[in-house]
């Protein structure tokens, strides 16, 4: 029996030893993160078609996929070259990510997106895009003249090669879908999920197997009277880490086991095996949670006692008064806002439980065609302005907030160099140990832009130990600074973008109302049941201490009535106590 049991046992761990020796050949999943554009990867790109325009193309703009207002409908085309993954890779998970680009209402219908294999070679020069403006496509859509080598409704490569069917050769099996949904705030990545017929496609073009002309994503129903319609972001869209369309495959190798170089799967979408990202970038912060008016936890508001715009690459420019501008503008310029709010009113080891900054916006929206995101970053060294340097005003038709022209620096103003700036003698004056603002890396906040004239920089955990910080005097506060995503990139999404910035008003502001606002909520120390509101009360309230003070003045005093004075103080001091805390 014992021989048996022995050799059952011995069976079992030799089995469970080539089951992990197996495994261990096969090598733990590792990742790639394609992009559609031709810049990085060699791919063909993306590129839209216009329901029977057969000579309209739109190549070098944003997607759209479904019907608008009119009845005019339209496809989306991508392709991602694959050609850098190992022949003998197995896929354990793979999805396509698309951005929206144009904001939809939470309660619109919804929308399903197909997608579907092309089964035939097309092109895209690029250089055309749909007419008119993004906010103009819900009622107007088409596309630009087609010019050679541009995909169009009707030729896979105009005016060439056209489709055997007119709006794509494709199988008429669906890869994968997704639902898109409205929305409130800004928008996550709408992902296409892994299916056994997706990750077939894709495994084909990865060995050869299967001819890689891209993909069609369509609505699964395209009713010209049914006017559901979504505008996404497209290869040439900046920041591309964050909004170009990603196909990502997760996969394991024999031949190449190990992690190769990958481009960012972008905020928000971690993949297996994949590092641990240096704390640069961040996902979309949720909407606004920490409420001006709230109960059951002490609220400070106050506005702001500085703030700045600095210039890339100019050290000696500067504006601090009026308005403040964050963002691309014309004449290549590049802006980044400071701002600093004093916290000193909420008491000392008070514990913050949330922060949010509301800033009111300003300037004509027509010139800022370009989208921008804002993120926020906390200031690591002191800086001053002077509060003198409007930006500068312009001749019509060049208004002062689409040109945002700074002035030259006054000794003790803040600019792209200098934290304190000297007029008289421009290599002096106390520099920033890095050019732009010494700042910390990591992104505490992102605007929420879904309210007219208002942005909010909404709370999360680094935004609430930032300010938990400056109160306990740990942090030096200094403040923090507004800069877009990726200064890097062309602002230009097209070819009529060349501005995308945002315009903040500050706290110099005539009407208060407008001015930049600080929300903290927190709770007060152990102990200490004194709000700020009573504490300013208790050193405004001089008649009823002077009242009192007259009182005792008039007794005969004695030492009891001093004694009984104190005594009922404290006693009442420890009734307020008491009370508070059954509150």
């Amino acid at each position: 029996y014992s021989y048996y049991f022995w050799t059952a046992q011995t069976m079992n761990l030799s089995l469970f030893l080539f089951a992990a020796l197996a495994g261990w050949a096969k090598g733990a999943d590792v990742y790639q993160v394609i992009y559609s554009g031709d810049e990085i990867h060699g791919s063909f790109g993306d590129a839209v078609i216009f329901a029977n325009e057969p000579d309209q193309a739109a190549g070098g703009s944003d997607l759209i996929v479904g019907c608008n207002n009119n009845g005019q409908c339209a496809r989306s085309i991508l392709h991602f070259n694959v050609s850098a993954l190992p022949t003998d890779a197995i896929i354990t998970d793979v999805q396509m990510t698309l951005l929206p680009a144009a904001s939809v209402e939470t309660d619109a219908p919804s929308m399903k997106l197909d997608i579907h294999q092309i089964t035939t070679f097309w092109s895209r020069t690029g250089t055309s895009t749909p007419d008119g403006e993004r906010d103009s496509w819900p009622d107007s859509l088409a596309g630009t003249t087609a010019t050679a080598g541009d995909v169009t409704w009707k030729w896979a490569v105009y005016p060439d090669t056209p489709w055997d069917t007119e709006g794509g050769d494709v199988e008429n099996e669906v890869l994968t879908s997704v639902e898109s949904k409205g929305w409130d705030g800004r928008a996550g990545p709408l992902f296409f999920p892994m299916t056994e017929a997706f990750k077939n496609v894709v495994t084909g073009w990865i060995d050869g197997s299967v001819e890689n002309n891209g993909v069609l994503v369509k609505r699964d129903t395209e009713d010209p009277s049914d006017n559901r319609l979504r505008i996404l972001f497209h290869e040439k869209s900046g920041n591309k880490d964050y909004r170009s369309p990603k196909l990502l495959i997760t996969y394991n190798s024999e031949s190449q086991p190990d992690q190769m170089d990958s481009v960012p799967s972008g905020p928000g979408i971690i993949l297996p095996g994949e590092p641990t990202k240096a704390p640069t970038t961040s996902s979309p912060t949720s909407a606004p949670k920490c409420l001006i008016s709230a109960e059951g936890t002490e609220v400070y508001t106050g506005t702001s006692n500085k703030h700045a715009s600095i210039y890339l690459g100019n050290g000696g420019i500067s504006q601090d008064k009026g308005p403040f501008g964050v963002g691309h503008v014309r004449n290549d310029e590049i802006l980044r806002g400071l701002i600093q709010f004093p916290v000193d009113s909420i008491p000392k080891g008070s514990t913050i439980t949330c922060a949010e900054i509301i800033l009111k916006t300003t300037g004509p929206c027509g010139p800022c065609k370009g989208t921008v995101d804002v993120e926020m970053h906390r200031i690591t060294s002191p800086w001053t302005t002077t509060g003198t340097n409007d930006f500068l005003p312009q001749q019509q038709p060049l208004l002062y907030q689409v040109e945002l022209q700074g002035a030259g620096a006054n000794t003790g103003d803040v600019t792209w160099t200098h934290s304190t700036y000297d007029a008289a003698d421009p290599s002096g004056g106390t520099k920033w140990t890095i050019d732009g603002a010494d700042v910390d890396p990591i992104v505490i906040s992102m605007e929420v832009d879904n309210e007219s004239g208002q942005h909010k920089f909404p709370s999360s955990d680094g935004f609430v130990d930032a300010v938990q910080g400056f109160v306990d005097e740990t942090i030096e506060n200094n403040g923090f600074l507004f800069k877009v995503q990726d200064e890097s990139d062309p602002v230009n999404e097209s070819d009529n973008y060349d501005t995308a910035y945002r315009i903040f008003k500050g706290e110099d502001e005539e009407a208060e109302a407008d001015r930049p606002l600080l929300v903290v909520h927190y709770t007060l120390p152990t102990g200490d049941f004194t709000t700020i509101e009573e504490s300013t009360i208790a050193e405004d309230d001089t008649s009823t201490s002077n009242k009192d003070s007259a009182i005792v003045e008039d007794d005969t005093g004695s030492d009891d009535s001093s004694a009984t004075s104190a005594v009922t103080t404290t006693m009442m001091k420890i009734a307020v106590a008491v009370a508070t805390l059954f509150v």
